[in-house]
């Protein structure tokens, strides 16, 4: 099955890049030091996303990577689109639902459910929604935290400005 594919790719990714450890399939114990981020398993992340309405929702926040769902449609943002961004660390994507434009570095393609995108750290990128009555789900994995944890933003506006 597809999306069986898609989670494992989805978590190889994780386990590769460095964001997740082996060490999380085991179960965590509490700690009482605030600095110790427990491990966290989701399972069925895809479903997870899917039935995000959040412009954005942090759903694992660490120490150096966070894991955000995003919802692109005209209700979250009126422009149908993430908008035209730069981060200092590198970004996975994970296309849950939907189409969209990609821009990446100035170049453009279609991005589509099932399709993973790497932006490294330091390319403008920009993700339009092609369909204004569908949204656009996006799995974003950051290598650094780029909303506060547990964070949940209803609308684009809503986002705190950098």
């Amino acid at each position: 099955m597809r999306t069986n594919g898609i989670k494992i790719a989805f978590i190889c990714t994780l386990l590769v890049s460095g964001l997740i450890s082996p060490s999380i399939f085991a179960s965590s114990k509490e700690t009482a030091d605030n600095n110790k981020i427990n491990a966290v398993i989701s399972p069925k992340i895809f479903e997870m996303a899917k039935k995000n309405e959040n412009w954005k929702l942090a759903l694992v926040t660490g120490k150096d990577a966070q894991v955000v769902f995003m919802n692109i449609t005209p209700k979250t943002n009126p422009n149908n689109e993430i908008g035209i961004e730069t981060h200092q660390f590198d970004q996975v994507i994970f296309v849950v639902e939907g189409q969209a434009k990609s821009v990446l570095n100035g170049k453009t393609s279609t991005v589509t459910a099932g399709d993973m995108i790497f932006v490294p750290q330091g390319v403008p990128h920009n993700f339009i929604n092609l369909n204004a009555k569908k949204p656009f789900k996006i799995i974003s994995v950051y290598s650094a935290t780029d909303i506060p944890r547990n964070a949940a933003y209803k609308q684009k506006s809503d986002t705190p400005k950098e």
